[in-house]
This record gives structure tokens, C-alpha cells and sequence, in this order.
């Protein structure tokens, strides 16, 4: 009796161990907004052999805005050549279009395409064809057996109808807001997928209103609002990634399927890019020589005596390089155009500046009245994504509505010296290309175009001054009422 009952206790253990040899760990690295950080680009390297010497079938996705914001790529005498390689490096499956992809035009967008080695999917972008750019909805693939179906989103402001990046690099493209495209596609790759992840450049807000949408999609791995999501964040029942930007962390993602395809358990984990003690040596030796190709970058432009802490200040900064460079009265820089916050080196170079300043935006110069600065400086908060502007020239005093910061209740604008701007007088002002494009006002307006780069304005009064000290540069005070 003893010896059947332990016959039969076997046969249940090893009925249970069978069942469990066939459920399936599918193991995914999502990235996104690595904005071509040539800095970590070995360490994220080093994190994903690590994984993939665990796991040899790991997938690793992009959801967008690969390239922009490290020089080493953004100016290299091929643009984006340079992160299109690393991510090759990295093994990348698929990436979905972010809204900098169009950064340096069309032509550009579609030699990174030729480039990599893996596809670009968006199913809210149609190009046409004499464009010659070839971008699937959908891919699907397959990784021990589970099919995998892979969408792309972008996001698309909803004031502008195209991502947020300068018209000019995305004319021609036609873009439908992301919830009804995701809608047309969603149910037929989960018809031909066992795993349906959507690789979304949407945002925070706008992945949860597609989580709350399509519940039957597995996972999202977004971008575009540089946030860095908690582990297994799960929101109507679907996982939800987001890993800030510039390499600084990676999510490793487990999506568990049973023998009949059916996903039974999925979770996610952030990991900590700057605490990888493994280096890809190859791609470190990659961006050694991208480096030694331009030289220039290296160059020290000008001292900077103390730290310099928060985004106004930087943009205060720019806003003085390009009044002086533009020789206007006032100067308005919009503040998603400013791309670090904080910087504690003793010496600008050329390097800094382009990080600082990466799009290439060439200046315009306005003859603007005082009440119509006014009406920029409050349209900041309408028309880039909520963040105010900063300025050279004058100072103000902005009022928002505490329970929407995007609604403007009340503004002062002063000059120099402290008194409010004269609405009926007119002045010069100068203006980057990227603003006039968003703002409304301005492209009513007439202007004068410099033909100078923001960047090349930044230099000049870097150089002019030799040394630059804006530890302490304040223009404007946000209320909340």
C-alpha cells in the first residue's frame, strides 16, 4: 500500500513538473528616449549581454526617440549613423517612430531606416511613397515558439495634429491620433499573437488612456514623457513601462505564457543603468572613434564660475545667447528646448552647448508690441506641453490654475527695470524656429530670418563673455491660484 500511494505521489509530482516545463518565460529589454546618449551607451550594452548570457532569446524594444541630444550622433557627419550602429550593437528587434525621429528631416529619418538592422512600426504615421520611407504597423514575431505581435504608436499634439517636432521634418506625413489608429490594429495582431505589446511614444496619460481602452493588449512600453514607472505597474490590466531617458535605466520584463499560448503572468523590473559594472567594449570602442571623428566638440568655449540648478536657469542662459547674437531688445526661448537641468562643470565646450541646444533651430527676429509678448509668453503654457518660457529682456509673473497649470489665469510682463512692458510699444525680439512654429501668433506674424542657429548664437556670447555665471538667474514666478 506505502509503495502505491508513493507510486502515485510521483506520477502527480511529475505530472505537476510537466505541466510547468511547458509554460514559457518570454524576456524583454524595453528602452526608450535614449536620445543617442553615446555616455552610457556601453553600460546599457553591458546590462543587456548580461541578460541575454541568462536568457538567449531576449527581445529587445525601442519605444522611440533614439536619436537627438548627443552631439556625437546629432553632428556626426552622417546623423543618428552613429546611435543606429549602437543599437544594432544592442541587438534591438523593433522600435517604434518617437517624435525626434524627424529632427533632422525626412531624408535623414529614412537613411537611419536603411541603417538598422531591425524595423521601424508606427500605426498612426502614413508617409507617402515618394517618400520612400517604409514604416509597418505592426510586426509579428516569433521567440521559442510564442508568437509575439509588436504595434507602434506616436504621439501627436492635439493642438498641431503631428508629433512634437518642427513641421518642416514631418511635411507630407499624414498622423492620426493614437487611441483610434491603435484601434484598427489591436485585435487583429491579438488574433495572430499569443503576447500583444504596444511600443507607444505616447506618454504617461496617453498610455493609460489606451491601457483603459484596449485591456486586451499585455504590455505597453513607453516613452516620450521621460518618467520612470515602478515595478510591475499594472493599469486595467495591462503592464505599463516607462524608464526616464538617456540610458539612465532599462526595464527587464518577464511575460510568462502556458502550453496553450495563453500569457499567465507578466511583471517588470527597472534596473539601475549606472550600477552595471559590465561594459560593452565593443561599443565603447564604437563611440571612441565617433568621438575622435569630430574633434571640434571637445573645444572649450567659455568658463562657468558656479553650478548652474534648474531648467530656467539654462534657458535664461540660451535666451541671453540669443539676444545678443540676434542684437534684439528681448529674446524667447521655449522651455522643451532646453535639454538638461543641471550642470556642474567648470568649463563649457562645444559638447555642452549642443546637448543643451541639440535641435538646430535657426533664429528669427520679430517686431512684437508688448501686449503681443505678453500673448507668447502665456501661449508657452498652451502650445509646448505645458512648460513655461524663459526670456532675456524682461521678466514676468504668471498665474495658473492649480488644479490645470495649463490655463493661464492672470500674467504680468516687466522689463529690465522692473517696470511692466508698454503693451503699444514695439520691440525687437528674438525667436527660435521650433517657437514660431507653435505659437499662434507668430506665424501670423512677419519676421526676419537670421539664417544662425540658436546653438551657433549660444557660442558666440559664450565667447563674448569668456566666463558666465547664472547660478542664481530668476525671470519669472509661477503662482498657483
Amino acid at each position: 500500500m506505502f509503495r502505491f500511494k508513493s507510486i502515485v505521489a510521483a506520477m502527480l509530482i511529475a505530472m505537476s513538473l510537466n505541466v510547468t516545463a511547458q509554460n514559457k518565460e518570454i524576456h524583454f529589454v524595453a528602452i526608450n528616449d535614449i536620445h543617442a546618449c553615446m555616455d552610457r551607451s556601453a553600460a546599457l550594452g553591458g546590462v543587456i549581454d548580461s541578460l541575454r548570457a541568462l536568457y538567449p532569446n531576449l527581445m529587445v524594444l525601442s519605444a522611440g526617440d533614439n536619436r537627438t541630444g548627443d552631439p556625437v550622433s546629432d553632428m556626426y557627419m552622417e546623423p543618428s549613423r552613429p546611435i543606429t550602429e549602437v543599437m544594432n550593437e544592442f541587438g534591438v528587434r523593433a522600435s517604434t517612430i518617437g517624435n525626434h525621429e524627424f529632427d533632422a528631416g525626412q531624408p535623414n529619418f529614412r537613411r537611419q531606416l536603411e541603417l538598422s538592422n531591425f524595423p521601424y512600426l508606427c500605426c498612426n504615421a502614413k508617409f507617402p511613397d515618394d517618400m520612400a520611407i517604409k514604416v509597418d504597423p505592426y510586426k509579428i514575431f516569433e521567440v521559442d515558439g510564442v508568437r509575439i505581435g509588436v504595434i507602434g504608436v506616436v504621439q501627436v499634439n492635439p493642438h498641431r495634429g503631428y508629433p512634437d517636432c518642427h513641421i518642416d521634418n514631418c511635411k507630407g506625413v499624414t498622423f492620426t491620433q493614437p487611441i483610434p489608429a491603435v484601434g484598427k490594429y489591436v485585435d487583429v495582431v491579438r488574433k495572430q499573437c499569443d503576447i500583444e505589446i504596444l511600443l507607444s511614444h505616447a506618454g504617461c496619460d496617453g498610455d493609460s488612456l489606451l491601457a483603459k481602452e484596449y485591456p486586451q493588449i499585455d504590455v505597453i512600453m513607453g516613452g516620450h514623457t521621460h518618467k520612470l514607472l515602478p515595478p510591475n505597474n499594472i493599469y486595467n490590466g495591462v503592464l505599463i513601462t516607462q524608464s526616464i531617458n538617456k540610458m539612465k535605466y532599462c526595464y527587464h520584463v518577464i511575460v510568462t505564457v502556458d502550453e496553450t499560448g495563453k500569457v499567465i503572468s507578466k511583471k517588470s523590473q527597472p534596473i539601475n543603468v549606472d550600477n552595471s559594472k559590465q561594459r560593452n567594449q565593443k561599443i565603447a570602442g564604437m563611440v571612441k572613434k565617433f568621438l575622435e571623428d569630430n574633434p571640434v566638440l571637445s573645444e572649450v568655449v567659455c568658463k562657468n564660475l558656479k553650478p548652474i540648478n534648474g531648467y530656467e536657469k539654462l534657458g535664461s542662459l540660451m535666451a541671453d545667447g540669443q539676444r545678443y547674437g540676434c542684437g534684439t531688445k528681448i529674446a524667447l526661448q521655449n522651455g522643451g528646448g532646453v535639454r538638461f537641468s543641471t550642470f556642474d562643470s567648470d568649463k563649457f565646450t562645444m559638447m555642452d552647448i549642443l546637448k543643451l541646444d541639440p535641435f538646430g533651430n535657426l533664429m528669427f527676429i520679430y517686431k512684437l508690441k508688448g501686449s503681443e509678448i505678453i500673448d507668447v509668453i502665456k501661449s508657452f503654457r498652451q502650445n509646448d506641453e505645458g512648460m513655461e518660457g524663459y526670456t532675456s529682456g524682461c521678466s514676468y509673473e504668471l498665474t495658473v490654475d492649480a488644479s490645470d497649470t495649463v490655463k493661464v489665469l492672470d500674467i504680468k510682463v516687466f522689463n529690465e527695470k522692473g517696470k511692466p512692458l508698454k503693451s503699444n510699444k514695439t520691440y525687437t525680439v528674438a525667436i527660435n524656429s521650433y517657437t514660431a512654429s507653435i505659437i499662434p501668433l507668430l506665424k501670423r506674424k512677419e519676421y526676419k530670418d537670421t539664417k544662425k542657429k540658436s546653438s551657433d548664437c549660444l557660442r558666440e556670447f559664450m565667447e563674448h563673455e569668456g566666463a558666465v555665471d547664472y547660478s542664481n538667474a530668476t525671470r519669472s514666478v509661477i503662482k498657483h491660484r
